[in-house]
């Protein structure tokens, strides 16, 4: 482990089986599994990881996140994922990643966090105590900045629908991140989804609790995207949980 005054988190983690698509490489979920790990360890290890939780009383739930695969590794594979929070105000932070098979850069990711009181479920301030512990290193790995919010198009159309259940809920009681990711790329029409996109973007509106029936929306984009919507409900209840971007 480095030592604890640098902000920079390095963890290595190999490919495992489940992490390979048809074509026997690194997906994008096997990718975001690590990020996830890695941002999760490296929060443990400065006094604010799942274990904290009952002392702290507060907990990171993530808001938005990209993801760009750079080439796409194999079985075994050994990873370096270097991570660190880039910020620190409000209610939220925000992450940086850089992923490593050897000297080659493989991948990167940047994401946004918001930190939540794990006892009412409502976002709370990052505090300078909380802040001291992490510390901030001020560099970015993407040149624009990550989006914040989605919009739904008139000419989407329903593709894939479910219901959330035991199998998709994490630690914080609703469904985990990686799995709004699973069900886009359901979504995706066939051609869209054997030649993906080297870029995934995501943006959480709310969440997904167990038995939430849900529908995804699927529209291309004039610029060259592809968007799918996670949404529920009708009328008054319709409940927009996330957008995200293959590009």
């Amino acid at each position: 482990m480095i030592p604890t005054s640098t902000p920079i988190s390095i963890h290595e983690y190999p490919v495992t089986y489940a992490d390979l698509g048809p074509d026997k490489c690194l997906t994008h979920q096997g990718l975001a599994r690590m990020l996830q790990e890695a941002s999760s360890a490296a929060s443990d290890d400065c006094g604010y990881g799942l274990k904290d939780i009952p002392k702290k009383g507060v907990c990171w739930v993530l808001a938005a996140w990209r993801l760009q695969m750079l080439c796409r590794p194999a079985w075994r594979a050994v990873l370096t994922v270097k991570t660190w929070p880039r910020d620190m105000h409000g209610f939220q932070s925000a992450r940086e990643f850089l992923v490593y098979c050897q000297d080659t850069l493989c991948a990167r990711g940047s994401s946004v966090w918001l930190l939540v009181n794990a006892a009412t479920g409502r976002v709370t301030r990052i505090t300078e105590e909380i802040r001291s512990s992490y510390g901030l290193l001020d560099e970015t790995v993407f040149d624009t900045p990550l989006l914040t919010r989605g919009k739904s198009l008139g000419d989407a159309r329903e593709t894939y629908a479910g219901i959330v259940g035991r199998r998709d809920i994490d630690t914080n009681g609703h469904m985990n991140n990686i799995r709004y990711l699973d069900y886009a790329l359901e979504a995706l029409p066939e051609n869209v989804y054997s030649s993906l996109p080297d870029t995934v973007e995501i943006v959480f509106r709310r969440q997904m609790l167990p038995g939430t029936h849900f529908r995804c929306l699927y529209a291309p984009i004039p610029d060259g995207r592809h968007q799918v919507e996670l949404q529920s409900g009708d009328g008054d209840s319709l409940t927009h949980h996330a957008f995200i971007w293959f590009s």
